[in-house]
């Protein structure tokens, strides 16, 4: 059973984490009212939810955006979020509410914190990484160049439309596909899937939330397919972008192999060209680069990294920190 002190403590934390007002007033007033007999939040221990840290707030209040969006923008509730269209500013209804939507809907946000996570898949983070592919294209070749675009761990795929949000991303490039591959892709119009992928932003944050939902209506229109397949089996595989520059990109996706190190070692085994794009926090990225900006960078920072490789040998190495 969860400890109403490391409940507090975990709260607390969250408080300094969340960018957005209504998360962090709900954490202040849980991490200051959270008491021996109020098992508001102690409750969802069977569910696996042991408060151990930050994040286990993050995933309660995460369950508690997805079960809002199911029941509608009816609730009371919604009115405190703007991605749900509301406009009231936190206080302390906002709290009562939310602390009787856990009681009232236990059983239901329980259910949600056991199934696993789904990741957002911002094309926010595709524009970073491509906005590095298309500076480094540009001081590389004076022509235009051939290229597969590749995500890997690509989940929806959203970020293979992210030259979309920047006209200037890729411009000049002839782009010949967009492929991505995921062991667990996603597919936004299967029910329930947006709203669990969007249910991973804070209730303010409207403009990315607006984001996604234009990627995903992008990758439909241009019936983009995630394939269900190892991404390193991919790279790997004999003939692997022959006859192009294959710009192989993944955010997030170091942070979820047990090998770091395993792509930059594949591309470097190709005879051709390639270039391997990685959008992480820095503390990841520190595992397979020495890059300078790496070293003095707060290890939960954002970080992009482009390593071009051809017949063994790194020509290039960029990293940007956020």
């Amino acid at each position: 059973m969860s400890d109403v002190a490391d409940c507090r403590d975990a709260f607390a934390a969250a408080a300094e984490v969340f960018s957005g007002p209504l998360y962090r007033h709900w954490c202040a007033l849980a991490a200051a009212e959270a008491g021996p007999d109020d098992r508001t939040f102690t409750a969802f221990a069977p569910y696996g939810l042991d408060f151990a840290n930050w994040q286990s707030a993050q995933r309660l209040l995460r369950a508690t955006s997805e079960e809002l969006r199911s029941l509608g923008p009816s609730r009371p509730l919604a009115a405190y979020f703007p991605v749900l269209h509301g406009t009231l500013p936190p206080d302390g209804r906002s709290y009562q509410l939310w602390t009787e939507l856990l009681r009232d809907r236990r059983g239901p946000i329980g259910r949600r914190l056991q199934e696993r996570p789904l990741p957002l898949n911002d094309p926010q983070s595709g524009v970073r990484m491509l906005r590095l592919v298309t500076e480094h294209l540009r001081d590389v070749y004076a022509d235009p160049v051939t290229i597969d675009l590749v995500a890997v761990g690509a989940a929806a795929g959203l970020e293979l439309v992210a030259d979309a949000f920047e006209p200037e991303l890729l411009a000049g490039q002839r782009i010949a596909s967009r492929r991505g591959y995921d062991l667990y892709p996603l597919h936004p119009g299967h029910a329930g899937v947006l709203d669990r992928m969007l249910s991973q932003l804070e209730p303010e944050q409207v403009a990315a939330q607006a984001r996604v939902r234009r990627a995903v209506r992008l990758v439909d229109e241009q019936d983009i397919v995630v394939s269900r397949r190892d991404a390193f089996d991919v790279v790997s595989a004999e003939g692997f972008g022959f006859g192009r520059l294959p710009v192989v990109f993944g955010s997030s996706f170091l942070c979820m192999v047990d090998d770091r190190a395993r792509m930059d070692e594949l591309m470097r085994a190709r005879h051709a060209e390639g270039i391997w794009v990685a959008d992480e926090s820095v503390g990841v990225l520190r595992s397979v680069s020495e890059a300078a900006v790496l070293r003095d960078a707060a290890p939960t920072a954002r970080a992009t990294r482009l390593a071009h490789y051809r017949a063994g040998e790194l020509l290039a190495e960029t990293v940007r920190v956020e």
